[in-house]
C-alpha cells in the first residue's frame, strides 16, 4: 500500500521486515501495535462512525469523534512473537533470515521459512532493502519516492512482476518461474538496481 514502507520502517523492533517479507495479515490489534492504526473501531460500528463524522458538529475534531467509537481489541499476538521475530529479521540478508528461521526449529518459524522459500527471490531482496531504506528516511515523501522507483523498476526492467501476474491471475497455475529462481543466484547487493532506478516521469 502507499506509504507502506514508511510505516513498516517505523514498526516496533523488526516487525517491519517480518510483515514486509511475509505479507502477514494484521488484525485490528496487530495494526494498532505495529503503528499502522491509532484506533480500533469494530466493523459493526463503522456506519455509526461515518454518520457521526458526516453530521456531528461537536466535538469538532474527527479524532475526538473516533474516540467515541474506539474499543480496546483483544491483545495482539505480535508482542509475544517479538523475541524471535526481532532476532531472525535483524539478519543482514534474506538468506541469513532463512538460516535463522530454520535454526529456530519451531513450527511457526519453519512455516515462515517455507513461505519465504516460495516467494520471488528478487522481490524479497528488494522489499527488505526498501523497508530498511525507509527506516532511515526523514519523511513520507522520500519513502513514497523509494516505493515508486522500485515499482517502476519491476514494471520496466524485471520480469518477475509480469510472471507473478501470469501465474496468479492469467493462467492461474500458481507456479511462477522466477528469474532468478533462487536466492543463491542473486548478487551480494541485488536490491541496488531497484534502489537506484531513475523512473520517468518523476513522482514529484
Amino acid at each position: 500500500d502507499v506509504g507502506g514502507t514508511w510505516l513498516l520502517g517505523r514498526a516496533p523492533g523488526r516487525l517491519g521486515e517480518y510483515l514486509g517479507l511475509t505479507g502477514a495479515t494484521m488484525n485490528g490489534a496487530d495494526a494498532v501495535y505495529a503503528g499502522f492504526a491509532d484506533h480500533f473501531v469494530p466493523s459493526d460500528r463503522l456506519d455509526a462512525l461515518r454518520e457521526a463524522l458526516a453530521y456531528r458538529a461537536d466535538p469538532t475534531s474527527p479524532s475526538e469523534i473516533v474516540l467515541l467509537f474506539d474499543e480496546t481489541p483483544e491483545p495482539s499476538a505480535l508482542p509475544d512473537a517479538r523475541e524471535w521475530i526481532d532476532e531472525v529479521f535483524a539478519a543482514s540478508t534474506v538468506p541469513e533470515i532463512l538460516e535463522r528461521l530454520r535454526a529456530l526449529g519451531s513450527d511457526e518459524a519453519a512455516a515462515v521459512a517455507d513461505l519465504l522459500d516460495g516467494l520471488a527471490p528478487t522481490g524479497l531482496v528488494v522489499t527488505l532493502d526498501a523497508v530498511r531504506e525507509a527506516r532511515g528516511m526523514s519523511g513520507l515523501r522520500a519513502a513514497l519516492e523509494g516505493e515508486y522507483r522500485r515499482v517502476l523498476w519491476f514494471v520496466n526492467e524485471h520480469p518477475d512482476l509480469v510472471e507473478g501476474i501470469r501465474a496468479q491471475v492469467v493462467d492461474k497455475d500458481r507456479n511462477p518461474k522466477w528469474q532468478p529462481a533462487t536466492l543463491a543466484e542473486l548478487g551480494p547487493d541485488a536490491g541496488a538496481a531497484a534502489r537506484d532506478y531513475v523512473p520517468q516521469p518523476a513522482l514529484f
